[in-house]
C-alpha cells in the first residue's frame, strides 16, 4: 500500500541521506569484508547459504511497466567462516543494511565473513532481465472499453479483465516413450513452471460484486477482498490464465492490485506433485493397455490363421467326405451287394458239390462190392484149379464139374458186375446216381457256379473295394482293410486257381478214369471173360493138358482181382475226403455268405452316415469362414482401436510428463541472477498494478518517485519494500 509524505519530509530524508553516505560507505566495505583466510567461493564449518531474490515490478494501471527492482538477500546460518560470491545486478546497487557499498567484482558481490548464528546481507537494484510474466489489464465501463482514468468519478456497471501470460517458454526437443515402449522425441515449448495469485480490494462503493474465477470474501471496511489463484504452466494448467470481475460502481475508482509468482518444481511441490504423478501413471496405464491390447491382437491373428486352416483343412475333409459318400454310395455299397450276390451263388455251388461228391462215394462203395465178387469168384476159380495141392491130384480134372458149376457162377458174377459197373460208372448214359453224374455235377458247379462265383467276388467286390480303400482318410483304417481286402483276394484267387488247376483237372481224370474203367471192366467182361468162360466151358477137356498154364493164369488174375479191390477202397477213401473238403467248403461258404451279408449291410450304413457327414461338413466349411472374418472384424474395429487408443494415452501422458519434467529442469536455475555456489535458492516476483484514484494517488506517485530517485542516488535502502517469499 502506498504511503502519503509530504514535500518536505522527502527533501529532509534525502539530505539525511546525502550527509551519512560517505562516512558509512567504508564501514560497510570493511564489514562486508571482515577478516578470513579461507579461499574464495568456500565455506568452513557448518554454514548454511541461501539466497532469495525478490524482483518487485511497480506498474500502472494499464499495466504498464513504470519500474523494475530485484531485492537480494543472502542469509549466513552457523558457525564457521565464508568467502563467497553472489550474482547480482550491478544496476544502480545499493545496501539495504547499512551505509556502504559491496565489493563488487565480474558482476557479483564479495561477501567474505566469519558466522556464528545467522548474518543477513541485503541490497537492491535494478532489475534489466525479461520479466517472466506479461501483464494485460482491460476496463468496460458499461460494456464499453475505456482507459483507466475514465472509471475515475463514474457510476455504472464496471467490468476488470486481467491476463497473465508465462513468456519464459522455450523450443527444445523432449524425448518420452510411446505405449510400444519406443523412444520419441517431441519438440515442445517448456516454460519454467509458475504459480501466483493476484489480489486486490474493491472499495464499499462496489457492490453486486461478481466473479467466476476469484475467491471473495469481506475486508472489514464494507469492501470486498478478491484472490485469483494462477497455474501458469502446461499441462497441469496453461500458460496464461484470464480472469476478473463485474461490479456496479459509484463514484468509481481503479482499486490497486498485486500479482505474486513464484517459479516452482512441480515434481517437488506438495500442490502439484500429485498431478505429475497422475500423468506418470497415465503413462505407464497406456503403455499397460497397448502391451495388452497387442497381445490380444497377436492372440487374434493366431486365431485368425487358425481359423483360415481350419477352413482349408474343413474344404479338404469336405472333398474327402465327398470322395467317401461317392465310393460308399456308387461303388463300395453296390460292389458289397455284388459280393454278397456272389457269395450266395458260390454257396449253392459248394452246396451242389457236396451233395455230388456224396453221390461219387456211394458209386465208389458199389464198385467196391463189385469188385469182391470178383475176387470171391477168382478165390473160388483158383480153390478149384489147385485142388489139394498134391502132385498125383492137382484138382484139375476132379475139379471140372466144379470148374463148370464155378465158371456159371463166374458168368452170372461177370454179368452182375458188368451190370454194376455200367450202372455205378455210367458212361453210356450218365445217370444223376452214378459215379460219372456225381463227377459231373461237380465239374459243372467247380466250372459254371464255384469258380465263376469266386472270380465275381474279385472282380465285382474285393478290387472296387481295394480301390475304394485307398480313399479311406484315416490311415489304420486304410491299412486294414486294403491288406483284409489283399489277403481276401489272395485266398479267393488262389482257391479259383487250386480249382481251376487241380481239382477240375483231377475230376476230369477221374472221370476219364471211369470211362477207362467202365471200357475195361465191362468191354473186357463182355469180350473177354464170357466168350473165354463159354471157351472154358468148351474145352475144360483141354484144361487137364493145359492145367499149369491155367493155375499160372488164374493165380495172375486173382492177384489182378486183389488189386482191383485195394484200387476201390482206394476210391473210396478219396471220394469220401472229396466228400469231406467238399463239406467244408460248404461250411466256408456259408461263413463268406454270411460276411458277405453283413458287409453289404455295413457298407450300405457307412454309405447313409457318408452322406450325413458329407452334408453337416459341406454345412461346416460354408460357416467356417465366418470365424476368420469376425476375428479379422473384431482385431480391426477392436484391438487395434485399443492399441491405438492405449498408445496415443501413453503417447499424450508421457508427452506431458515429459513437458513437466523439463520444466522442474528449468524450475532449478530460474533465479535471474544466480545465487553462490551450494546455495538454497529461492525467487518471487511482485507486480504492483496502481490504482487510478484521482488527483491524491497522482501526488503520491510522483513522491515515490522522487523518493527513489533521491535513494538510488545515495545507494541506501529503498522506502517502500515488500517482504521477502
Amino acid at each position: 500500500m502506498i504511503r502519503r509524505v509530504t514535500t518536505k519530509k522527502l527533501v529532509a530524508i534525502a539530505a539525511l541521506v546525502a550527509t551519512a553516505a560517505v562516512g558509512a560507505t567504508s564501514l560497510l566495505i570493511a564489514g562486508v569484508n571482515a577478516p578470513g583466510a579461507i579461499a574464495a567461493g568456500t565455506t568452513t564449518g557448518d554454514v548454511k547459504v541461501s539466497n532469495t531474490e525478490t524482483v518487485q515490478v511497480l506498474m500502472d494501471a494499464a499495466a504498464k511497466v513504470q519500474s523494475k527492482r530485484v531485492y537480494e538477500q543472502v542469509v549466513l546460518t552457523g558457525n564457521g567462516k565464508v568467502d563467497i560470491a553472489n550474482p547480482v545486478s550491478t544496476d544502480g546497487l545499493r545496501n539495504l543494511d547499512g551505509f556502504g557499498g559491496y565489493d563488487v567484482r565480474d558482476g557479483k558481490v564479495r561477501i567474505k565473513t566469519d558466522v556464528s548464528g545467522t548474518k543477513k546481507y541485503r541490497s537492491v537494484s535494478n532489475f534489466n532481465k525479461k520479466l517472466p510474466l506479461d501483464i494485460w489489464v482491460a476496463y468496460f465501463l458499461n460494456s464499453k472499453e475505456v482507459k483507466p482514468g475514465d472509471v475515475v468519478g463514474k457510476d455504472g456497471e464496471l467490468r476488470v479483465i486481467y491476463r497473465v501470460t508465462n513468456n519464459t517458454g522455450v523450443k527444445q526437443d523432449v524425448p518420452f516413450k510411446d505405449g510400444h515402449g519406443k523412444e520419441k522425441t517431441s519438440q515442445e515449448s517448456v516454460v519454467i513452471p509458475m504459480v501466483g495469485t493476484l489480489t486486490t480490494t474493491l472499495p464499499s462503493n462496489f457492490t453486486k460484486v461478481t466473479s467466476a474465477e476469484a475467491n471473495a470474501a469481506g475486508d472489514g471496511k464494507g469492501g470486498t477482498s478478491l484472490s485469483f489463484t494462477m497455474t501458469l504452466f502446461p499441462p497441469i494448467g496453461k500458460n496464461y490464465a484470464e480472469f476478473g470481475y463485474t461490479a456496479n460502481v459509484t463514484d468509481g475508482i481503479v482499486p490497486a492490485a498485486v500479482i505474486s509468482a513464484l517459479p516452482i518444481n512441480a515434481l517437488e511441490s506438495p500442490s502439484f506433485k500429485g498431478g505429475a504423478k497422475s500423468y506418470k501413471a497415465g503413462a505407464e496405464t497406456g503403455a499397460d493397455l497397448t502391451a495388452g491390447a497387442t497381445k490380444i491382437d497377436a492372440n487374434l491373428l493366431k486365431l485368425r490363421d487358425g481359423a483360415n486352416e481350419l477352413v482349408s483343412g474343413l474344404l479338404q475333409l469336405q472333398d474327402g467326405a465327398n470322395q467317401l459318400s461317392a465310393g460308399l454310395n456308387n461303388d463300395a455299397a453296390p460292389g458289397a451287394k455284388k459280393l454278397a450276390d456272389g457269395a450266395n451263388q458260390l454257396n449253392a455251388g459248394a452246396k451242389k458239390l457236396s451233395n455230388g461228391t456224396g453221390d461219387l462215394s456211394g458209386g465208389a462203395a458199389k464198385l467196391d462190392a463189385g469188385a469182391g465178387l470178383i475176387s470171391d469168384g477168382l478165390a473160388a476159380i483158383k480153390a478149384g484149379v489147385n485142388g489139394n495141392g498134391t502132385e498125383a491130384d492137382p484138382g484139375l480134372i476132379a475139379g471140372t464139374r466144379a470148374l463148370s458149376a464155378g465158371i456159371t457162377k463166374v458168368n452170372n458174377g461177370l454179368a452182375t458186375l458188368r451190370d454194376t459197373v455200367n450202372s455205378g460208372v455210367g458212361t453210356a448214359n450218365p445217370a444223376e446216381t452214378s459215379l460219372r453224374g456225381g463227377v459231373a455235377k461237380v465239374l459243372a458247379g467247380m466250372n459254371g457256379v464255384f469258380i465263376p462265383g469266386l472270380q465275381k467276388v474279385i472282380d465285382g467286390a474285393l478290387n472296387p473295394a481295394l480301390a475304394i480303400a485307398g480313399t479311406v482318410v484315416d490311415q489304420r483304417q486304410k491299412a486294414g482293410l486294403q491288406g483284409y481286402l489283399n489277403a481276401a483276394i489272395t485266398s479267393i484267387t488262389s482257391l479259383k486257381n487250386g480249382l481251376a488247376g487241380q481239382v477240375v483237372p483231377g475230376l476230369n481224370q477221374v472221370d476219364a478214369g471211369l470211362v477207362t474203367l467202365n471200357t475195361g471192366v465191362a468191354g473186357g467182361i463182355n469180350t473177354q471173360l464170357l466168350p473165354g468162360l463159354d471157351q472154358l466151358q468148351a474145352g475144360a477137356d483141354k484144361l487137364k493138358g493145359s492145367a499149369p498154364t491155367l493155375v499160372g493164369g488164374v493165380n495172375d488174375l486173382s492177384d489182378g482181382a486183389n488189386q482191383l479191390k485195394r484200387g476201390t477202397s482206394d476210391l473210396i477213401d478219396g471220394a469220401a475226403q472229396l466228400n469231406d473238403g467238399a463239406g467244408a467248403l460248404s461250411g466256408g461258404t456259408d461263413q463268406l455268405s454270411a460276411g458277405a451279408n453283413k458287409l453289404a449291410s455295413g457298407l450300405g450304413t457307412a454309405a447313409s452316415g457318408s452322406s450325413q457327414l458329407s452334408a453337416g461338413l459341406n454345412k461346416a466349411a460354408g460357416a467356417a469362414p465366418a470365424l476368420s472374418k469376425g476375428a479379422q472384424k473384431l482385431r480391426a474395429k477392436g484391438t487395434s482401436k485399443l492399441i491405438e487408443a492405449g498408445n496415443q494415452t501413453a503417447s499424450d501422458y508421457g508427452l506431458k510428463y515429459a513437458v513437466i519434467t523439463a520444466g522442474a529442469e528449468r524450475a532449478q536455475s530460474a533465479q535471474p541472477y544466480g545465487s553462490p555456489a551450494g546455495a538454497t535458492e529461492l525467487t518471487a516476483y511482485d507486480f504492483e498494478l496502481a490504482g487510478a484514484q484521482g488527483e491524491g494517488s497522482a501526488n503520491a506517485k510522483r513522491g515515490l518517485a522522487a523518493v527513489v530517485l533521491l535513494a538510488g542516488a545515495a545507494g541506501v535502502t529503498a522506502i517502500r519494500r515488500r517482504g521477502l517469499i
